[in-house]
């Protein structure tokens, strides 16, 4: 009781501690919101939003008949359609480790490789005569 003054008037009164605490809070929460949620939730969705082009090609409507090229036989063709592999023009680009593995995966013979890509690069590009011209 040594402390207690009784009727002293208060200088700063109750309310103006409620108006200050009010924006304070608002504040500190929007501060740990914005520390602590992942950034995509602090973005707005006009940043957000672009053009998403998909850089693979399109998958090809018919798979081609790779038995015209010498040395791929059904069980090969079958291999390569199952891997994904549908035209000549994939075949002649696909990487050769890529295509060894494929057909390691199958058992199957990983020799000519090499000539297979050269063959399917021309039967792409529709060179049949050249085509012929390799195989013989």
């Amino acid at each position: 009781m040594f402390f207690r003054v009784e009727n002293q008037k208060k200088i700063i009164p109750s309310w103006f501690w409620f108006l200050l605490a009010v924006p304070i809070s608002i504040l500190i929460r929007w501060l740990i919101w914005w520390f602590f949620s992942p950034s995509y939730q602090r973005t707005s969705a006009l940043e957000i939003e672009a053009d998403r082009y998909d850089t693979r090609p399109p998958m090809p409507r018919k798979k081609e008949d790779f038995s015209i090229l010498k040395g791929i036989g059904p069980k090969t063709a079958e291999a390569l359609h199952n891997a994904g592999v549908f035209t000549f023009e994939q075949l002649g680009l696909m990487d050769p480790k890529q295509l060894d593995l494929v057909l390691r995966k199958y058992s199957l013979a990983t020799t000519k490789v090499a000539f297979w890509q050269k063959q399917a690069t021309l039967a792409a590009a529709q060179d049949w005569e050249g085509l012929k011209k390799i195989q013989k």
